[in-house]
């Protein structure tokens, strides 16, 4: 975790979690809903697609060789972004 790999891979989350959270903020405008709330299923679903990006981002660099050199696999790299998501999320709906 205190890899510079891994701090590439939270920088990169972090700028897919914004552009994420702007598209389900503005889809929520859309249905007369609080842009900034919290609902699970939206949370889930963006979740998801930003870790399939991620993935994506991950192998077109070739970076999930380097993972397995380490003796990581990509899905075990990529836990700990489930809950950052979730707090992200969290602490933005609290706040707005």
């Amino acid at each position: 975790m205190r890899s510079g790999l891994f701090r590439a891979y939270v920088v990169r989350f972090t700028l897919l979690w914004i552009a994420a959270k702007a598209a389900n903020s503005f889809y929520a405008r859309l249905l007369l809903l609080p842009p900034f709330g919290f609902r699970p299923w939206s949370e889930i679903v963006i979740c998801v697609i930003e870790l399939a990006v991620l993935t994506l981002f991950i192998r077109q660099a070739n970076e999930d060789i380097l993972l397995g050199n380490l003796g990581l696999r990509l899905g075990i790299a990529l836990l700990p972004f489930v809950p950052l998501h979730f707090l992200l999320s969290g602490v933005l709906a609290l706040i707005a």
